[in-house]
């Protein structure tokens, strides 16, 4: 048997004339502990053994009441409604009632996009089908089913987010398979619409610059010449002249060999002006 101490009155103490134990009928008298199931058990709480479930003897004792509350008997925990029912009863609550979870939307480092990807932490209310973002930290609260936080109430969900590695489009495209697929396993209804279809957050094109080339490997797709010095590679667009990637005009390169077997050069060889947006 085992219930939180979120769960339980402990400590209480009974004469005879009050409770029975269920199995034999035998008057009780001692310490017992009181669950939010309302039953009642020998014991001053579940780690006391022998756990005999108790019958009330007499009607209008099985609910808390001032007498029951005093410096003898005063319980050391409560299983937790609210604050108000607490006031409303005059109850002395000596611990603060469990909290909601604190909403906040982590961003991905330098090192998330080296690694092309990151963790994200999810808790979802299924009542109204409520999603909220929130740290690792908090998540392992709920998911742990710590006494502070009100873990009963939400769903964990946690998700591999891919933000670098591929085309803007690629990244999207796994981002939602993959938002759809936990929705489906988890019945985390509500999971996939919280997006509004932006799977391609925090995207960032991966480029690798300041490379140099001794005029051996790549030839200006433009001018068909070798190229030596200074290049970049774009992810989608593939080695490029300059040490990084920007917004002006700049050619393309492309390997030797495979320039060889192009015997003109196609109109618009030459990149237009472009930018990239990195997040939405």
């Amino acid at each position: 048997m085992y219930y939180p101490k979120t769960q339980v009155i402990e400590n209480l103490f009974t004469n005879k004339g009050e409770f029975v134990i269920s199995s034999t009928g035998e008057q009780y008298e001692g310490a017992y502990f009181k669950t939010s199931e309302n039953r009642f058990y020998t014991g001053k709480n579940y780690q006391d053994t022998p756990n005999y479930l108790l019958e009330l003897l007499s009607p209008g004792t099985s609910d808390f009441n001032a007498s029951e509350i005093d410096s003898e008997k005063k319980p050391t925990s409560y299983y937790i409604i609210d604050d108000g029912y607490y006031n409303a009863k005059s109850y002395k609550v000596d611990r603060k009632s469990p909290r909601g979870p604190i909403s906040k939307i982590p961003l991905p480092t330098a090192k998330d996009y080296q690694i092309g990807e990151f963790q994200r932490y999810f808790l979802r209310k299924p009542n109204g089908n409520l999603i909220i973002e929130v740290s690792q930290d908090e998540f392992k609260l709920f998911q742990g089913k710590d006494e502070t936080v009100q873990w009963q109430q939400y769903q964990t969900i946690s998700q591999s987010w891919v933000i670098s590695g591929g085309t803007l489009k690629d990244v999207g495209s796994v981002n939602q398979t993959l938002t759809q697929t936990i929705e489906f396993r988890l019945k985390a209804y509500g999971y996939f619409a919280y997006f509004k279809g932006k799977f391609n957050q925090y995207y960032k094109i991966n480029i690798v610059e300041n490379l140099i080339t001794d005029g051996t490997k790549f030839k200006n797709k433009r001018t068909g010449k070798n190229y030596a010095g200074l290049y970049h590679i774009h992810p989608s667009k593939g080695p490029m002249v300059g040490a990084k990637h920007v917004s002006t005009t700049h050619d393309y390169l492309i390997p030797i060999e495979e320039f060889q077997a192009i015997s003109t050069v196609p109109t618009g060889s030459i990149e237009r002006s472009e930018g990239y947006s990195g997040g939405y």
